[in-house]
């Protein structure tokens, strides 16, 4: 019997540790946003007792600006038209996830048209991730915290201007599908003896119905 109270006080112990650690987590990732309001909001306020946190399997996209000075304001309704969320970057321009690869993946390519004229790089990887929801202002927040969002921004630094770089575990979840979200666009492969390490797509220049798409940012 105080074997298992001894086993089960240990379990709280780590548990409470991890949920600290995400916590400060969390904590650092707000305060990258730059909006100190919004952290007191959070972490001093009645929001805090709304953080929960829930893994969740995500496609990140990790990317360069479509669009030269673009502020967080046409950020999100970017992100919205193309069917991700905006997560706070640290060191890219933008990190976009999404609850399926396939549309993570006919994003990049959206916000490659997009960006006819600037050659930016675009990185896709498909990864279990933590996830902090809260509410703040009556208003629900779902916000990636943990390495994953740096493996994701990191993975950019990889990938060469005007290329979409996607990770093997994207490539293996969408399988056949991937072939059909890039058929103006040369593809690329690196394999080891697993297979598919990391595909790169470069889209053929041309122009597209993606740019009327995005009318309403007001910058067509």
């Amino acid at each position: 019997m105080q074997g298992t109270e001894s086993n089960a006080h240990r379990a709280g112990n780590v548990g409470a540790q991890r949920e600290a650690m995400l916590l400060e987590s969390l904590s650092q990732r707000v305060l990258w946003r730059g909006d100190i309001a919004f952290w007191r909001k959070l972490f001093l306020g009645a929001a805090c007792a709304t953080i929960r946190f829930e893994a969740r399997q995500l496609t990140l996209l990790a990317g360069d600006a479509p669009l030269a000075g673009i502020h967080r304001g046409e950020l999100e309704r970017l992100a919205q038209r193309v069917g991700g969320d905006v997560q706070i970057a640290s060191r890219a321009d933008m990190v976009l996830s999404f609850s399926e690869p396939d549309i993570a993946l006919e994003a990049a390519v959206t916000l490659q048209r997009l960006s006819e004229g600037r050659r930016v790089r675009i990185a896709v990887s498909t990864v279990l991730c933590m996830v902090a929801c809260f509410e703040v202002d009556g208003r629900e927040h779902r916000v990636v915290v943990g390495p994953e969002m740096e493996e994701a921004e990191a993975a950019l630094e990889s990938a060469a201007a005007g290329t979409i770089l996607v990770s093997a575990e994207t490539h293996e979840q969408l399988g056949g599908d991937f072939a059909d979200s890039v058929r103006d666009g040369v593809v690329t492969t690196e394999m080891d003896d697993q297979g598919v390490t990391q595909a790169c797509i470069t889209l053929a220049p041309h122009r597209s119905a993606a740019m009327s798409t995005f009318a309403g940012l007001g910058r067509f």
